[in-house]
């Protein structure tokens, strides 16, 4: 399925980051206070700006993309005569590397403020790890791909069709029948969703009248959501505020996500013309290049920024007039600027090498799986915990909790096992039984039992006999 670069979507992976990271600049409202950086949320201040949420929450776009990219990336490593753990390998190690750099810097400045009794900015440690949740899920997602593509060109429509019936039932579950837990089935359902319409696209068949039944039907189905139903108008929470519809993700999300790639599409002809003028092109390549290190230091930026400049008097005005916003957005750009140094500190961590391809076989693709799903728990864990408080648990992953200790330990399991299986079967093996040993060391610490018993999962698996020159890991 090779062909030529499609611009308009490395387009929309990079505002789409881009976005996300002034949506949370936005909302951060943070102020200087008996000597410490109070976070507050201008969403809670000013609820009016729930519109804003609309536009600038707009993770559905990137799974969109994902799709797309993920796809080409499958289809070549079976053209390439690879297996399961070479192609996950390969789309995990780009999130990895510089993750993994983020959690060490982050993780050891954590433990330092800790110990110097919060340097004035303790109340802003859960911003450090609370957006890794996305890359979390997002590694889910990409190692579904082999059944979602599969499922694609078998059943084609009728799979974001269903898809979208179990979100519907993930809320019926969670809102008339007040089961909660029902809820989290949507953290994959929806995401599947509009990564499912990336294949689509991939295929051509979102053109047409489409992209207006979209747009127009999506923003009715969400204004009809929130009018008429038990659907909060903003689509992030807030604290003692609106739930919102992220966490877990809900129908009303789901629409706004069908809505903003029902627009974009409608944009793309004009927007192709666009990024043919080369300081525009250029922009977005830079961007794309360091996308992963943008979304991890972003936080980060704005705490930095704001313990350097709110001491000296930055001014406050209410919040949501004119004065509030002028001197809000204004400061922005002071975030902007330590962002930019970090990027062009930490960003050639994104930029590694691509590793050795890992052996194909049954054993490093169940290897390769289990590492994923390793990952993606850690981030979940982390997201729900605070770098500035590494020993208190804070709730993740719904109703569990994990201290961040925990949750770093899943992540390195799940590194170690990637690395272990690049050397084979026997490799694979070794790793996962001491990461299971590992984990479940560190989980009877910590109110986590998914994790034990993953951990109990992995000893299992990797007791099981591989079959002699397997391939069924392409499947």
């Amino acid at each position: 399925m090779a062909g030529p670069r499609d611009r308009f979507l490395d387009l929309l992976r990079g505002g789409s980051i881009v976005a996300v990271v002034v949506g949370h600049w936005l909302v951060a409202d943070l102020t200087w206070s008996a000597g410490r950086v109070v976070e507050t949320s201008a969403l809670g201040e000013v609820p009016a700006m729930w519109p804003l949420t609309w536009i600038l929450v707009v993770i559905p776009l990137f799974f969109f993309v994902g799709g797309f990219a993920n796809r080409r990336s499958w289809e070549g490593t079976l053209r390439r005569g690879e297996g399961y753990a070479a192609y996950l390998d390969r789309r995990t190690h780009r999130v990895l590397v510089p993750t993994g750099l983020y959690l060490v810097v982050v993780t050891v400045a954590g433990l330092v403020i800790d110990q110097l009794g919060g340097l004035g900015i303790r109340a802003t440690g859960g911003l450090f790890f609370q957006p890794l949740w996305f890359l979390g899920v997002y590694l889910w997602v990409v190692a579904l791909v082999p059944l979602t593509l599969r499922a694609h060109h078998r059943f084609g429509w009728w799979v974001p069709a269903v898809l979208l019936l179990l979100v519907v039932l993930g809320d019926l579950g969670r809102f008339a029948a007040d089961v909660e837990a029902l809820g989290y089935v949507n953290v994959l359902s929806v995401w599947l969703l509009m990564h499912q319409l990336g294949y689509l696209y991939a295929d051509g068949a979102l053109g047409g009248r489409l992209p207006l039944a979209f747009t127009v039907g999506g923003l009715a189905l969400t204004c009809l959501l929130v009018a008429a139903l038990p659907y909060d108008a903003t689509m992030v929470g807030v604290t003692d505020g609106p739930v919102g519809n992220m966490h877990p993700p809900t129908l009303a999300m789901t629409s706004v996500g069908l809505a903003q790639i029902g627009a974009v599409l409608l944009l793309r002809d004009r927007l192709t013309r666009w990024l043919q003028r080369p300081r525009v092109w250029v922009a977005v390549v830079v961007v794309n290049l360091n996308v992963v290190t943008i979304y991890l230091w972003h936080q980060p930026a704005l705490t930095i920024a704001a313990r350097i400049t709110l001491p000296l008097g930055y001014p406050h005005p209410d919040p949501g007039s004119l004065a509030w916003w002028a001197a809000h957005l204004l400061w922005l750009l002071l975030p902007g600027a330590v962002l930019a140094g970090l990027v062009a500190l930490v960003g050639r961590a994104e930029r590694v090498a691509a590793p050795p391809a890992a052996p194909a076989g049954l054993v490093t693709a169940r290897a390769a799986a289990a590492a994923v799903v390793l990952l993606g728990l850690g981030l979940l864990a982390l997201a729900g915990s605070s770098a500035t408080e590494p020993f208190e648990a804070g709730q993740s992953l719904g109703p569990f909790t994990a201290a961040p200790l925990l949750g770093l330990s899943a992540v390195v399991v799940g590194a170690l096992v990637f690395w272990g299986l690049r050397a084979g079967a026997h490799r694979a093996r070794l790793a996962l039984v001491g990461g299971a040993a590992l984990l479940a060391a560190v989980g009877l610490g910590w109110s986590m039992p998914v994790l034990l018993v993953l951990a109990g999962a992995l000893g299992v698996v990797a007791a099981l006999p591989a079959r002699s020159g397997a391939v069924a890991d392409r499947a």
